[in-house]
């Protein structure tokens, strides 16, 4: 049913999917992280249909997504979407220590990740970074910039270098716009219902392998690939 959601949507121009090939999406033996920006609660819906139909022919294009353990995947009506998923115990060293063992098991198995290194919406970070006229910077808050004509990240966790570190799997990037106007950002956890007619972008970067990239490198790396691929647009 998402996968057709999806379909439906860019049919209707209400998601726009700039960059689409088969090719990027093909976690091929190595595994895949596809690592995304995080401004709403809309994007981790949507990305994983990226990969439909494939994933109806080969378990290999199933794509896990990794929610907050409290906030999402030990609700109740989280249950139907656990199999799918590797939970993480934010603020918990031991848990989240656990979940990051558990995504390298998986990527050693070739499988996808869909991850938001920001670990949490981008409205709720303290340190950012942003691309202005080409030129990459470091802000505390996001008062004064205009989003509208500049690209804005919160800062990585840490985990995604040692992640991508331990693992050599793939990198491809998928820069979001839009989705705070489907389901707009707010406190508490309740959802509205989704204003599928305001639209949604999606663009999505080139796969790379990082090689021998030096594990403190890989963040700061990470960070300005992905406001690269916004800027593109």
């Amino acid at each position: 049913m998402g996968g057709l959601l999806l379909w439906l949507l860019r049919i209707t121009t209400r998601v726009k999917v700039e960059g689409y090939d088969r090719r990027k999406l093909d976690p091929k033996d190595k595994g895949l992280i596809l690592i995304h920006n995080h401004p709403s609660l809309w994007e981790p819906t949507l990305l994983p249909f990226l990969f439909f139909p494939w994933y109806l022919f080969s378990s290999r294009f199933v794509p896990l997504s990794i929610p907050d353990k409290k906030n999402y995947h030990d609700k109740w009506w989280f249950s139907l979407f656990r199999v799918v998923c590797i939970p993480v115990e934010r603020g918990s060293p031991k848990g989240e220590a656990r979940a990051l063992r558990q995504m390298r098991e998986k990527l050693f198995e070739g499988r996808i990740l869909i991850l938001a290194p920001e670990g949490g919406r981008t409205f709720r970070g303290e340190e950012f970074k942003v691309i202005r006229g080409g030129e990459i910077d470091v802000v505390e808050g996001l008062p004064e910039i205009d989003l509208s004509d500049n690209k804005a990240l919160r800062r990585f966790k840490p985990g995604i270098s040692w992640l991508v570190f331990n693992t050599k799997a793939e990198i491809l990037p998928v820069w979001t716009e839009g989705g705070e106007g489907v389901i707009p950002n707010k406190s508490s956890f309740k959802l509205p219902f989704p204003r599928f007619w305001r639209q949604t972008q999606l663009r999505i970067g080139e796969p790379l392998d990082l090689g021998e990239l030096p594990k403190k490198e890989i963040t700061e790396f990470l960070e300005d690939l992905m406001l690269k691929v916004g800027a593109e647009g």
